[in-house]
């Protein structure tokens, strides 16, 4: 701690504009936006009357980081919510027992039942009452027994409309799930969220240029679409507050993609199919009273043009491309739906046709021929993390 307590002086904020960061959230296609309230260091980025380590009292920003984050985000229509490190803490006292493995000798004097009750819930009642989050990412479960996250769990549920994830430990299952670094291989009987770097790294990383492409984050967030989940996808700001370049070419570039093709991505559940298909994946819109929209995201354009849907003995109302909007003929085959898209792929990362049918989409027989990787047909992040079930 002697070592890494006075490199929080270093951290300015200088250049943060909170706008911008509103901004290029919405540009990307982003609904919501969460922020770190506090990591598994400790540091607080707002005000705590629970820890002097935070950026008010300890760090060279000397204000509070996250109200005018949650102003601009909302101002811009988005959601806003808080990531809160519940059971690790390595500079306040006791927090670093929840890992077994303290940080700092003087980790190993403090209660990590005194930590619990004295700082983390406490300040978990802040960010509530100050911020007004719409939602609490938890993480890690270390140690965290049920008696352990009751209060926790019983806090959060005062608010109503408040969403938590399933990191909070002690058998609390959360309202979603958080696969991070990794996409399942299907769906899942239960909401989640698949949390991911867009390089190697969750924070800022000066050396790090394992940046994925536009196109792996694009198709990313196609294939987590196609399995009915949510793509929490991770920025990391240098020291002054500034996003770095690379990360901002990229989200734009997908905010570009969903400019056209959000439609397929918005309010969809995962497609019919049991199995990745090896062209791409597929999202589908009930619209109650009026049908339903197959979107077919296609990855990789066939030669032939022709796509087989098998088990699919319904004709749709139309079938066009969001990207120029051409239209895809059908035909009804003892195979299955054949789909025949016009020309060349309009779009290089992922082309979506769109297929308009007249009620639920029915699949009488609900196999597609699978991609070459497998069952997920996404091989796992290479960046690493652990995966969270």
């Amino acid at each position: 701690l002697a070592e890494y307590k006075p490199l929080a002086l270093q951290f300015t904020a200088a250049k943060y504009d909170p706008q911008a960061w509103a901004a290029l959230a919405k540009e990307a296609g982003m609904k919501y936006v969460v922020l770190t309230a506090k990591h598994h260091d400790g540091f607080a980025l707002y005000d705590s009357a629970y820890s002097d380590w935070n950026a008010v009292k300890a760090s060279g920003a000397k204000r509070d980081l996250i109200q005018p984050l949650a102003d601009a985000v909302r101002a811009a229509g988005l959601k806003f919510g808080l990531y809160y490190s519940q059971s690790q803490d390595w500079t306040n006292l006791g927090g670093g027992k929840g890992n077994t493995t303290p940080w700092d000798e003087e980790q190993k004097k403090g209660s990590f039942d005194d930590y619990l009750a004295k700082i983390a819930l406490p300040q978990v009642r802040e960010i509530l009452e100050q911020y007004h989050p719409s939602y609490i990412f938890w993480d890690t479960e270390y140690s965290m027994t049920p008696e352990r996250a009751r209060p926790f769990f019983e806090l959060a549920s005062s608010y109503p409309d408040l969403i938590i994830n399933n990191r909070l430990g002690g058998g609390v299952l959360g309202d979603t799930q958080t696969p991070e670094q990794r996409i399942p291989a299907g769906t899942s009987d239960r909401a989640f969220e698949v949390c991911m770097t867009t390089n190697g790294s969750w924070g800022y990383n000066a050396t790090d240029n394992r940046w994925k492409s536009a196109q792996q984050l694009i198709r990313n967030l196609s294939d987590i679409s196609g399995k009915g989940g949510n793509y929490l996808l991770n920025v990391g700001p240098n020291a002054e507050g500034v996003i770095p370049p690379e990360a901002v070419e990229r989200l734009q570039a997908m905010g570009r993609w969903m400019r056209t093709n959000g439609s397929a991505i918005y309010e969809t559940e995962a497609g019919p199919f049991t199995r990745v298909p090896a062209w791409g994946r597929a999202t589908q819109k009930p619209h109650p009273g009026s049908g339903t929209t197959l979107y077919l995201h296609v990855w990789e354009w066939p030669a032939d043009g022709k796509i087989l849907l098998p088990g699919i003995a319904q004709a749709p109302r139309s079938g066009r491309l969001l990207a120029g909007g051409a239209a895809a003929a059908t035909a009804v085959t003892a195979e299955g739906l054949v789909v025949t898209l016009p020309g060349r792929a309009p779009d290089p990362d992922v082309s979506v046709a769109a297929l308009e049918f007249a009620g639920p989409i029915e699949i009488a027989e609900a196999t597609i021929a699978p991609s070459a990787e497998g069952a997920s047909g996404t091989p796992v992040d290479p960046s690493g993390g652990s995966a969270k079930p």
